[in-house]
């Protein structure tokens, strides 16, 4: 019997340590999402906090993208109208914004999924689009190692990255990888 509720034991100690969050945001990150706050181009909850150990959504990065990239407010853009996102959906200007300007693109099916995780090589892309690079990818490379190498070149992201391309990514990544990349643009 003692076997047994040992055995029960480590299951759930496994099954919590699984379901516990591996890191929680970095010095890097929190100085990144403090100063993209200070520009407006990050915000926080209705508890004033950034949420940097939250994963971000599709939504969330058209959101930031658009903030960064253009200096009008979004006000009825002329879009891309994609299947899962309705008229009243928040983030629904800024996505059709996002589509228009070329920098971030929605499914085969024609939806979005604007309350999807993003991915680590879905963001890598929009960055690289964003610094208008995606004319200059290697045409020897496929998706996504043909984005992850233009990054690394361009030091929007570390050269010795280790990031799994498929690993949704926190505000806090993303965080960083936006003001590296406002780092990049302005050198």
């Amino acid at each position: 019997m003692n076997k047994k509720l040992l055995m029960f034991i480590n299951v759930l100690v496994v099954i919590w340590l699984a379901a516990a969050p591996v890191s929680a945001a970095t010095t890097t990150q929190i100085y990144a999402g403090n100063q993209l706050r200070t520009l407006g181009i990050l915000q926080g909850s209705g508890d004033g906090s950034l949420q940097l150990d939250n994963n971000i959504t599709r939504a969330e990065v058209a959101t930031i993208m658009v903030r960064i990239l253009t200096e009008s407010p979004v006000l009825y853009p002329e879009g891309k109208e994609f299947a899962d996102v309705s008229a009243k959906h928040w983030g629904r200007d800024y996505i059709q914004k996002a589509y228009k300007i070329g920098i971030i693109h929605g499914y085969p099916d024609n939806t979005f999924g604007p309350g999807n995780k993003i991915t680590y090589a879905e963001v890598v892309a929009i960055m690289v689009n964003a610094l208008g690079q995606k004319e200059n990818l290697n045409p020897e490379l496929l998706w996504p190692e043909n984005y992850l190498t233009k990054a690394k070149e361009l030091k929007v992201i570390p050269s010795d990255s280790q990031v799994l391309p498929e690993q949704a990514i926190t505000r806090g990544e993303m965080a960083l990888i936006v003001w590296d990349t406002i780092l990049v643009k302005n050198k």
